[in-house]
């Protein structure tokens, strides 16, 4: 029984892996974030940030990631459902485009405060 349990979460472990996979060889917009991640980190090692702004980085490039994680997912979703041009399609890929936008955003205002 404790097997079965631990094979499953490792099963559910190894689909998420798939997924960011995925992420990294199709969605151009995710190793854009990615690298401005990497670059973010890169400045605050070199500039030594305190942890408290540290965990604000991290927290910040986690949300940027999620949320092109999930704009990817809806977009996919949506091309399934209506492959066809859909006028109700283009918003709701309009909007899940926009909360990443807006989290990016916040978060590069986040590191502007940290950084200037």
């Amino acid at each position: 029984m404790k097997n079965q349990f631990l094979a499953k979460r490792l099963h559910s472990f190894e689909n998420a892996l798939n997924g960011i996979w995925h992420l990294w060889k199709k969605e151009i917009n995710f190793r854009i974030h990615i690298f401005a991640g990497i670059l973010v980190a890169a400045l605050g090692w070199l500039v030594e940030i305190t942890r408290t702004k540290w965990m604000m980085i991290i927290v910040c490039v986690g949300i940027v990631l999620g949320a092109e994680a999930f704009n990817s997912a809806i977009e996919r979703i949506c091309d399934v459902v209506s492959p066809e041009k859909n006028r109700q399609i283009k918003i709701i890929k309009d909007i899940s485009a926009a909360a990443v936008l807006i989290v990016s955003v916040m978060a590069a205002i986040i590191a502007l405060v940290i950084f200037c």
